[in-house]
């Protein structure tokens, strides 16, 4: 009897991009798909799995032939379709959407075209595995997950999300790519050592020429038959997943150990590598939601039907952003023509994302009535809460005539006037107006305010408190500048730094001494491996030249910091309005320094231990741990005993807890850029001076921070408040005065009273002419909610931490997964 059965998986992990631009990528895809067909042509007993639905895409469209030879094999069960997503994308940088579009858009594509879906995701490459993926996956019709990074002690497991959806997860225990004998006679001991360890008499063992293509070669294959005679007391069977997962015994499965880990720290350079393609996932994930909300108004609004071809054009922009979050691309390891390539890719997913939702606000204006005093002027919230609070806008106004604003009510409110983006100024033709001023606006939903020609006696004009210098380098007798509200105080002192941070109501102070920009050397590779070349700090810092006062004025004062390190300079707008319980940080920086990193750092008042981080539709909640990058979205609060500060961004991905031995005094530092060499890995020797490199981070970024120190507990919705403000998601426009069918100077598409319920998105279903929507709980609350959908009630259940999909249609409203199919599994 044999000792243990290794299933020897023939595949070939393909990467599209990395060394390479995509199309190289698409005919290693072809050339590979070529060859594990002759491989299962000449070799009866072996079979072949494959992952990424983008992948049959290509081949179903330029070798047609080719794709029924693989429609035929799968039939046949010898073509293992795995992965159950459009590709292997970055496991823990994408946001929640974008995870579920992953497999929305490949899982049906599976369908369609080979009457099956994947049972087994796989993501054998990715740089880590967010926590929220057991949910995703089970949701998406997939039981399993295959993985190799971390790789585990018991590799074999069970893997639980915070909701408790679970899946059978396997860690590799060796290589998912070997070229010769040797690599896979080493690839077959280490899985026959991990399932003697785990008292497992089976394991997955992976074979086949990958990362630029290949999959089993003959060598490969005749590697495995004479391994069967070299190793007698194991067998070798050709298998795959699907037979290794379902080989495990009800015995085996009671004994997996359970784990609810986010499986972070694997290449963390990568979370702050390439700023500007990281701004560019981010703004395209923003501005896909935008999109997908303003047409799911505009359906509400105006009953158009969302059309086929419009799906389809949505469908394909989505698919873009998808394939450019592959984990290479979008932890920014490519080579440099590749991530110019992904940048191009992801700036048209943005513009064209404008365009379908300018076109949905045209149709919704035209059925509004808008006639009335002065001119209308429109607010968007493509948002699932409602927003309350400021709104920054620029107008085409006649510079000479005064502005007077009234609310959708038609009662005069209050505005700040602020400088314009046009620099040019007119005093007898034409003109620009800047204005700030508070708005409420319904959750997808619009407002209408009115601008009246006449000055307002409500006008704050700050234009002329601008421009005054309050601190520079090297000026003595200067006092401390302070930026004050009812809830928050903020203090620079006389040195330049922001040195305080004050929760009015509380008492409380977040910070311990000035915020700092230290300089490290920073020349590890892409990944962030060392290599024994330096990742220290340089003991330098940027130096402060100036503070500055730009505006004044009822709604927000406006303070410019300008700070330099050699030919880098960072400018930051710190941004308090009236009524906030946070600061504003507009940062512009440029910098000049190859092999590089500049940070951040705020020193906290107290030993922080506790860690909440936007993750994929979640918020893990974790023990800091010191020294080493960690990964966040789009907020990050550091807490102890609910009193911290809260971190809000609109492009940054990592952050970096310190712990002083001495005193254990805790900071937390955000890295604004790092300049590494593009595709740098590991190597004997490799730098070579005159090859020539370039760094990213060189030159221009701008992004923004929200800092909210906080006495108590935050609840969870207000930290995806403080995300959306940072975003500044409201859209506007004008319009003439004209009649229509519509009268509403205020309409709302969803009400979502439950605070600790969150709206992902609203979008078109894919099949029919419903809405999809799809809510979030964030409080671990067991949860009966209602709704109100485009004036229409409806009652749900939500579990804690659940991701809920609801089809709603003229039938009413029904719970669907993540496909958006019905589904006895899910809930």
């Amino acid at each position: 009897m044999k000792e243990r059965t290794l299933y020897m998986i023939g595949n070939s992990h393909i990467d599209p991009v990395w060394f390479w631009d995509w199309d190289e990528g698409m005919q290693e895809v072809k050339a590979t798909f070529r060859s594990a067909l002759d491989r299962l042509n000449e070799y009866p007993e072996m079979k072949f799995t494959s992952t990424s639905s983008a992948f049959l895409e290509w081949i179903e469209a330029i070798a047609p032939q080719m794709f029924e030879e693989i429609r035929q094999r799968v039939k046949e069960g010898r073509w293992e379709l795995t992965g159950g997503w459009f590709l292997e994308p970055d496991c823990i940088l994408p946001g929640g959407e974008a995870f579920v579009r992953q497999g929305l858009y490949a899982q049906r594509y599976l369908k369609e075209k080979f009457g099956v879906t994947a049972r087994t995701g796989s993501n054998v490459d990715s740089f880590g595995h967010n926590p929220v993926l057991p949910q995703i996956l089970k949701k998406s019709g997939m039981q399993e997950y295959v993985f190799m990074r971390p790789r585990l002690d018991t590799p074999v497991f069970v893997w639980e999300s915070a909701d408790g959806s679970r899946v059978n997860a396997i860690s590799l225990p060796s290589e998912y790519t070997t070229w010769f004998y040797d690599q896979t006679k080493e690839a077959v001991t280490l899985a026959d050592e991990a399932a003697k360890r785990q008292g497992l008499s089976q394991m997955a063992c992976c074979f086949g020429v990958g990362n630029h293509g290949g999959g089993p070669t003959k060598k490969n294959v005749e590697a495995v038959y004479r391994l069967r005679e070299e190793m007698p007391d194991k067998a070798l069977a050709f298998g795959s997943f699907r037979e290794f997962f379902d080989s495990l015994s009800e015995e085996d499965l009671k004994a997996l150990p359970v784990r609810k880990d986010f499986f972070d720290k694997v290449n963390t350079g990568c979370y702050l590598m390439d700023s500007r393609l990281k701004k560019n996932n981010r703004k395209a994930e923003q501005r896909l939601n935008q999109m997908d909300g303003m047409v799911s108004m505009d359906r509400m609004f105006t009953g158009r039907e969302i059309g086929a071809s419009l799906k389809k054009e949505q469908m394909m922009l989505w698919k873009t952003l998808l394939f450019n979050q592959f984990h290479d691309t979008l932890g920014g390891t490519t080579i440099k023509p590749a991530r110019d390539e992904a940048i191009m890719h992801l700036s048209k997913v943005q513009a064209e994302a404008k365009r379908l939702w300018v076109l949905s606000i045209q149709h919704m204006l035209s059925q509004m009535d808008t006639q009335g005093e002065g001119f209308p002027l429109i607010l968007f919230n493509p948002t699932g809460k409602d927003w309350n609070g400021p709104v920054d806008i620029e107008l085409n106004w006649f510079c000479k005539d005064g502005l007077t604003l009234l609310d959708p009510d038609g009662s005069e409110i209050p505005y700040q006037r602020v400088h314009t983006q046009a620099k040019v100024r007119n005093y007898n033709i034409g003109g620009r107006r800047g204005i700030v001023f508070d708005a409420k606006i319904p959750a997808y939903g619009f407002a209408i305010y009115r601008t009246l020609i006449g000055e307002s006696s409500l006008c704050d004009d700050s234009r002329e408190s601008g421009g005054s210098w309050l601190l520079g380098a090297g000026a003595e007798n200067q006092d401390p500048v302070v930026l004050e509200n009812e809830k928050l105080c903020a203090v620079f002192n006389k040195e330049g730094y922001l040195c305080s941070l004050y929760e009015k109501e509380t008492s409380y102070e977040a910070l311990s001494a000035p915020v700092s920009f230290p300089v490290w050397k920073d020349e590890r590779d892409a990944w962030g491996g060392i290599q024994g070349r330096p990742f220290e700090d340089s003991g330098e810092k940027l130096s402060f030249e100036s503070l500055q006062l730009v505006e004044e004025g009822s709604h927000r004062k406006v303070v410019r910091a300008s700070y330099r390190f050699y030919g880098s300079v960072l400018k930051q707008d710190y941004i308090l309005y009236h009524n906030a319980s946070e600061i504003e940080v507009r940062n512009h920086l440029f910098f000049d320094r190859e092999w590089h990193q500049l940070l951040m750092e705020f020193p906290l008042t107290q030993s922080h231990t506790r860690v909440f981080r936007e993750s994929a539709y979640g918020i893990y909640r974790d023990e800091a741990y010191f020294g080493k990058e960690g990964c966040m979205q789009r907020f990050l609060d550091v807490t102890e005993e609910g009193a911290g500060l809260c971190v809000a961004n609109d492009a940054k991905y990592a952050y970096v807890l310190n712990k002083d031995p001495e005193t254990g005094s805790v900071s937390v530092s955000l890295p604004l850029a790092r300049s590494g060499i593009y595709a740098q890995g590991n190597g004997v020797d490799w730098y070579n001076p005159s090859e020539g490199y370039e760094y990213t981070d060189i030159g221009k970024q701008e992004f923004t921070f929200l800092l909210r120190p906080h006495a108590k507990a935050l609840k969870a919705g207000e930290y995806y408040r403080q995300a959306e403000r940072c975003a500044t998601p409201i859209l506007y426009t004008t319009d003439h005065c004209h009649p229509g069918k519509r009268p509403e100077r205020i309409w709302g598409g969803l009400v979502l009273p439950q605070p600790n319920v969150e709206a992902g998105c609203v979008k078109a279903a894919e099949d029919g002419d419903g809405l999809i929507l799809r809510l979030l709980e964030t409080e671990g609350l067991k949860t009966k909610g209602e709704i109100t959908l485009n004036g229409v009630n409806y009652s749900y259940k939500i579990n804690g931490y659940e991701i809920l999909t609801l089809r709603i249609d003229a039938k009413g409203c029904k719970r669907v997964n993540l496909l958006e199919w019905e589904d006895e599994t899910d809930g």
